[in-house]
């Protein structure tokens, strides 16, 4: 065998002694039972509910849903600006189009008076 061989197979041995098979200990039936009886009738403290984000996938699945609650609060708050800014604009735009509109009637009057004043220079002409 080479040396390789001998270390691999030190390695193998020492881990099949390592783990095993071992019987439980007389007592260790009723040692557990005892640690239940006693986390059960103990109290629950508030500070019990905080252990629960002892798990790092608690941890990092209420930090995603932080995360998702502030992404979408951000895009409500843009969408929200944006239709108020829209609205806004329509706003604007109503209101240049009435002044544009009563110019235009105002420029249309005009046009009206100043034929009607060349029709009654004409009619007094001839």
């Amino acid at each position: 065998m080479t040396d390789m061989n001998k270390e691999i197979n030190g390695l193998d041995n020492a881990l099949k002694h390592a783990l095993r098979r071992q019987d439980a200990p007389e007592d260790f039936t009723q040692g557990v039972m005892a640690r239940v009886a006693v986390q059960n009738s103990a109290p629950k403290s508030a500070r019990d509910s905080w252990l629960l984000f002892t798990q790092p996938f608690v941890r990092w699945a209420a930090l995603a849903a932080i995360a998702a609650a502030m992404i979408l609060g951000v895009h409500v708050y843009t969408v929200r600006r944006e239709r108020a800014q829209g609205e806004a604009a329509k706003q604007r735009l109503m209101l240049a189009l009435r002044v544009a509109g009563s110019k235009l009637q105002l420029a249309k009057a005009k046009v009206n008076e100043m034929n009607m004043n060349q029709n009654k220079a004409r009619q007094v002409k001839e």
